[in-house]
C-alpha cells in the first residue's frame, strides 16, 4: 500500500512539471521594437494592424495593411505592408519602389526605404511588372536625375516638350506643338507632335516613323534618326492624330 502511494505521488509532480512547462510557453511575451533578433525577414504579431519584421539584427515596427493585417499562422507571422515610407525597413536591397502616396520614388539601401526623387509630375510614381517611373514633372533641359530615373520622362511646365532622362541630365525628348501637347495618358506621358518644323527633335524610338504636318501646313513631315525629316510637300492636315497630305 505504502509502495502504490508513492508512484501515485511520482506522477502528480510530474503532471504538475509538465503543466507548469505549457504556462511559460503560452505566458511567451512578444518581442518589442529594438530589441535583437536572429532571422532576417522573420515577422511576430503585436496585434492585427501592427507586425515586428527582424531587420538587420533588430526588430522594427511596421503597420499592417488590407483585411489580412497581420496575422500568425503555425506559429509564424505575416503581414500585409506596401504603404512604404522614407525611413521604415526593407528587405529587398536596391529595389526602387515608389511611396506609399505615390509621391516618391524610394529605394531600399542598407536595410531601409531612402529618398531618391520627388515624383512631381501628373503622374507621379507608379510602379508595374516593367519597373518602377517616376515622373520628374516640370523640369528644364540640362536639369540633374537620378541613375534610377534613366528613361523615364517628364514634360515641361509649359506642357511643349518632353524630356527624357539620360546619363543623369533632362535632354530633350520631343517637341509637342500638336493640339493635345505633352500631356498624362493612363500611366504614361504622351507627346502630340501631329505639328512639328523640319529638324525638330523626336528623340525617341516611340516616335520613329510617325509623321507630323509642319507648322505651315505645306509639309509632311516625318521622323528619322530622331529628327523631324520632309517626307513630301503637300495640303499637309491633322483629324485627331491622324495625318493627312493631299
Amino acid at each position: 500500500m505504502h509502495k502504490g502511494t508513492s508512484r501515485a505521488a511520482r506522477v502528480i509532480v510530474v503532471a504538475a512539471v509538465v503543466s507548469a512547462s505549457f504556462l511559460v510557453v503560452a505566458c511567451k511575451k512578444p518581442p518589442v521594437a529594438g530589441a535583437a533578433c536572429k532571422t532576417a525577414g522573420e515577422v511576430q504579431c503585436l496585434d492585427k494592424q501592427t507586425g515586428l519584421f527582424c531587420i538587420q539584427g533588430k526588430w522594427e515596427a511596421l503597420a499592417c495593411e488590407g483585411p489580412t493585417g497581420c496575422m500568425t499562422v503555425v506559429g509564424e507571422g505575416s503581414c500585409s505592408h506596401s504603404e512604404y515610407k522614407v525611413g521604415e525597413g526593407c528587405l529587398e536591397e536596391g529595389k526602387p519602389a515608389c511611396s506609399g502616396d505615390r509621391k516618391s520614388m524610394i529605394k531600399c539601401e542598407t536595410g531601409h526605404w531612402k529618398l531618391i526623387d520627388a515624383c512631381k509630375g501628373a503622374l507621379g510614381c507608379v510602379s508595374n511588372v516593367e519597373g518602377t517611373k517616376c515622373d520628374l514633372g516640370a523640369s528644364a533641359v540640362g536639369s540633374p536625375c537620378t541613375k534610377e530615373n534613366e528613361g523615364n520622362a517628364a514634360c515641361t511646365e509649359d506642357k511643349k516638350n518632353l524630356l527624357l532622362c539620360k546619363s543623369g541630365k533632362m535632354t530633350l525628348g520631343a517637341t509637342c506643338k500638336g493640339m493635345h501637347g505633352c500631356r498624362q495618358r493612363g500611366t504614361e506621358l504622351e507627346c502630340d507632335e501631329t505639328i512639328s518644323d523640319l529638324g525638330d527633335t523626336c528623340d525617341s524610338s516611340e516616335y520613329e516613323g510617325k509623321f507630323a504636318c509642319s507648322t505651315d501646313k505645306k509639309t509632311k513631315l516625318v521622323c528619322k534618326n530622331n529628327k523631324m525629316v520632309k517626307d513630301r510637300a503637300c495640303k499637309c492636315s491633322v483629324m485627331i492624330d491622324k495625318v493627312s497630305c493631299d
